[in-house]
């Protein structure tokens, strides 16, 4: 499609990336790793084809817009999950022409309703973080109502008092090995993430893609007759972000989530990172305890009926 003023506005091809990813590093200035979330997001598994848009000026593409889809409760969602423009060619509608042209496509693929909110598994944000002012203004404008809010915290790797060996030795007493996921695992871990609901263990599952594996465990016993009581990962879609986290209900408050925390933590801080992040951070005491977390950002859920 081209617009009155010579936008064309069309589907994103693989060839566009390098340009897509450029425009998307100058616009998410509070996203240092920009460029690795439109890759996310471009191959993520509810993603088609069809729902990844570009605006091209003068053979060049300039903006981005990339949707998915997913179901809740019998409605279908047309999630959209990133909205971009280049820094020299914001403020003349393109955003705006993005937006309602994948909502078009979101809503021709049978979305019911549609968000500004994680798509899990393969998401780059909770909702939008509102210091991204224009984002903000133009999704009110287009009739979005604002559902909820999230928040991430930021762990200092520098400063966070890491070390588990005595809390591990205490749990070894109490029948429980944390250790790091092993790919033999696999089969019956995934069993077992299956009771935890929602996409965890698909996001678990993306841990073990990872050299080292990206998630550590809390089990009774070894091999076939392994229980499983806990589980942490770390960087499943962002280097630098922490989570899911979950520990049987019976072991709260023992000390095994701050273990598997801090064991994640500590591989983050081995890679290089400098800070981690706890995405869509639920007990925020328990992290301020655990390792000194604090809040960071802040993000709006959003929605609107198709």
């Amino acid at each position: 499609m081209v617009t009155t003023d010579g936008i064309k506005l069309r589907s994103a091809r693989p060839e566009d990336l390098v340009e897509l990813r450029e425009a998307a590093v100058g616009a998410l200035c509070h996203d240092g790793d920009a460029a690795e979330v439109v890759d996310l997001l471009w191959n993520g598994p509810s993603t088609r084809p069809e729902l990844r848009l570009t605006a091209e000026v003068q053979g060049r593409a300039v903006g981005v817009a990339l949707g998915s889809l997913s179901e809740a409760s019998g409605v279908v969602r047309g999630h959209v999950n990133l909205l971009a423009v280049a820094p020299g060619h914001q403020g003349r509608g393109y955003g705006r022409e993005l937006l309602r042209t994948l909502e078009e496509r979101l809503g021709a693929c049978g979305a019911q309703q549609l968000v500004v909110r994680g798509s899990t598994p393969a998401y780059a944000w909770p909702g939008v973080d509102f210091r991204y002012t224009a984002a903000v203004c133009l999704l009110e404008a287009e009739g979005y109502q604002r559902t909820d809010e999230a928040v991430n915290m930021k762990v200092d790797l520098a400063t966070a008092q890491l070390d588990t060996a005595e809390d591990e030795q205490r749990l070894a007493g109490q029948g429980l090995t944390v250790r790091r996921l092993l790919p033999e695992d696999e089969p019956g871990f995934s069993a077992w993430m299956l009771g935890w609901g929602g996409t965890w263990q698909q996001e678990a599952a993306l841990a073990l893609t990872h050299d080292p594996v990206g998630c550590h465990i809390a089990v009774r016993g070894e091999g076939d007759r392994a229980e499983y009581a806990g589980f942490a990962c770390h960087g499943v879609n962002r280097r630098t972000w922490f989570g899911p986290m979950g520990t049987e209900e019976s072991l709260r408050g023992q000390g095994v989530g701050a273990v598997l925390l801090r064991r994640c933590l500590a591989d983050q801080r081995a890679a290089g990172l400098t800070h981690a992040e706890i995405g869509w951070t639920g007990p925020l005491r328990f992290y301020a305890r655990a390792v000194g977390a604090s809040l960071d950002r802040a993000f709006w859920l959003y929605r609107k009926d198709c």
